[in-house]
């Protein structure tokens, strides 16, 4: 197999030493071995009926500039990308916070495919870690929780198969919207970027310093997805535009007591699947970061909540999505790569963190019959953004994953509480 990256793929092969393109994850399950999982590993994802979608995982990359290709690694073995652990004390979460916090600082061999997963079999006191970390060049969020639920007992698509987005995304109502949008592209396009050339980056504490390339992680308790539910049906608003005005109430909470008053806004980087309606995931990138307004949180939870309720309906209604992403595709089709990357960076810079949110399914699933306890995954950041939040939702629990840049967030066990606490609030509404 020998095929040319695409540029929606390309624009991933941009690592700096402040910020790897790297996606890291855990997954904690019952007990299991190493052996187990390389046997499955191989049967459900290289030698199942769908491992189509997952060929990128046994390729490299070779060539340079505008000339590189996903090529077949002659020498692929899974034992060299599923391995027992490098951390050799790794019993609690404490410990593989540290752990992780330190693996994120570090590259990932290139001379093969660019992914790994470290089992910790003896973990706690009857169970297994997974620590994931896969480059983002693979795969966005969507192609790799879909990988990884693909690994799960029970059928693809179905209750225990691949992930959705947390919210359709944009293009997925009617055709004829669809159509419309998509035929104003050229139009909207000039406008669309005059605006966000024209935004004015954030400027915080968390948003700004120079990044140190030190990477930490947390992550909040899971917290039950039915409080936010009934916050958005108070509201009229969905999951999503929930948990993003948390997101914002956390970061101004943080800032009030760790880096002096909010700035008036928050800009955000948030991933928006432009996929066609139902379509299965495989290993690419086809989504959109997306630059969104979130309101302070200095005004009321449901305010911010409806706030952020308009912007996300305005953005649904809109080409933006899709033209973001034909946007970033043409700048690295067509300049040289400093130059689009510059360009691309300078947009990316004028926001304070990227965030996702993903839907897992809804009722508890297995590894070989291994109960998943907990999923908990943290987004990249490129530029120089240094804060990355990422939202799972899995079994009627939500959780938080957030990742930081040291110098920006020195504090992460209070940026943690401040999350806990917006949650809590959602209770009172």
């Amino acid at each position: 197999m020998r095929e040319r990256i695409a540029s929606n793929d390309a624009i991933w092969l941009q690592d700096s030493a402040t910020n790897l393109m790297v996606i890291n994850a855990i997954i904690v399950t019952d007990q299991l071995d190493l052996h187990t999982l390389r046997a499955t590993f191989q049967r459900r994802i290289f030698e199942g009926p769908e491992s189509h979608r997952f060929e990128r995982l046994r390729c490299r990359i070779t060539g340079s500039g505008h000339r590189q290709y996903w090529e077949r690694d002659p020498d692929f073995d899974l034992a060299r990308h599923i391995v027992t652990s490098n951390g050799k004390h790794l019993k609690r979460l404490e410990d593989i916070q540290a752990y992780m916090g330190h693996e994120a600082s570090q590259k990932l061999d290139r001379d093969h495919p660019a992914w790994e997963i470290q089992v910790v079999e003896q973990f706690e006191e009857d169970a297994t870690a997974l620590l994931v970390r896969i480059h983002h060049s693979i795969g966005d969020g969507e192609a790799l929780v879909s990988l990884m639920f693909s690994l799960m007992d029970g059928p693809l698509g179905q209750e225990h198969g691949a992930a959705k987005s947390a919210d359709p995304p944009p293009a997925a109502d009617h055709w004829l919207g669809r159509f419309l949008r998509i035929a104003a592209i050229p139009l909207s396009a000039p406008g669309i970027l005059l605006r966000r050339l024209a935004w004015v980056p954030d400027r915080s504490h968390m948003h700004g310093p120079a990044l140190s390339g030190h990477k930490q992680v947390a992550w909040t308790r899971p917290l039950d997805l039915a409080v936010v539910k009934q916050a958005k049906h108070r509201i009229g608003a969905t999951v999503n535009d929930v948990l993003m005005a948390s997101v914002s109430g956390a970061f101004s909470t943080y800032l009030a007591h760790h880096g002096g008053a909010a700035p008036s806004r928050f800009l955000i980087s948030m991933p928006v699947n432009v996929r066609p309606p139902g379509e299965i995931p495989r290993c690419e990138n086809h989504f959109a970061p997306v630059p969104l307004e979130l309101p302070a949180g200095t005004c009321t939870l449901s305010h911010r909540i409806l706030a952020v309720k308009t912007k996300m309906d305005q953005m649904k209604r809109s080409a933006v999505p899709v033209v973001v992403y034909e946007i970033q595709r043409a700048l690295l089709a067509c300049l040289p790569r400093p130059l689009s990357r510059g360009l691309i960076d300078f947009l990316a810079n004028k926001c304070t963190a990227v965030v996702t949110n993903i839907t897992g399914p809804s009722r508890d699933i297995a590894l070989e019959g291994r109960r998943v306890r907990s999923i908990i995954f943290w987004v990249p950041q490129r530029a120089r953004i240094g804060v990355g939040i990422s939202i799972l939702s899995f079994a009627g629990k939500v959780q938080l994953g957030i990742i930081a840049d040291e110098a920006l967030v020195p504090d992460l066990a209070a940026l943690i509480q401040a999350f806990e606490e917006e949650f809590e609030a959602l209770r009172s509404l």
